[in-house]
């Protein structure tokens, strides 16, 4: 093969690069190598957690994909901050609920949920051990 590389195609290529450069710089802050400032994090996260509708679960998959750079402790204080129907859930819970999404997808997410409304935490580590027999 040959190091030189065709003209015509790189013209195209500096064409096209010419035209994506501005969507590129728009979208910038999506890439997972991005380091925004905590003001501009939070920002972005308010503004997703108003307009990603009344279902939770987007909400968090939203901010979770496009916020990776950002621990998942910080994220979930700030999802606290903006979403009224995360208020009966500790951070730790947020922070469970995103742990669930980035390991199981929907399915993680609805498993913690269900947990989290419906059973109180558990003070041994054996699940099937109920408080009662032990």
């Amino acid at each position: 093969m040959s190091d030189t590389a065709d003209p015509a195609a790189a013209a195209a290529t500096a064409e096209a690069e010419d035209l994506d450069a501005p969507v590129a710089q728009a979208l910038a802050w999506l890439l997972p190598q991005h380091r925004a400032t905590p003001a501009d994090a939070l920002q972005r996260i308010r503004v997703i957690c108003q307009r990603a509708g009344s279902e939770l679960y987007p909400a968090l998959l939203l901010v979770l994909a496009t916020h990776q750079s950002v621990p998942r402790e910080i994220l979930a204080a700030a999802i606290k901050q903006f979403r009224r129907d995360c208020d009966a859930f500790s951070r730790e819970d947020v922070c469970g609920l995103l742990n669930g999404i980035a390991n199981g997808g929907f399915q993680g997410f609805d498993v913690i949920l269900r947990t989290r409304k419906t059973g109180e935490k558990k003070s041994s580590g054996f699940s099937w051990i109920r408080e009662d027999d032990q």
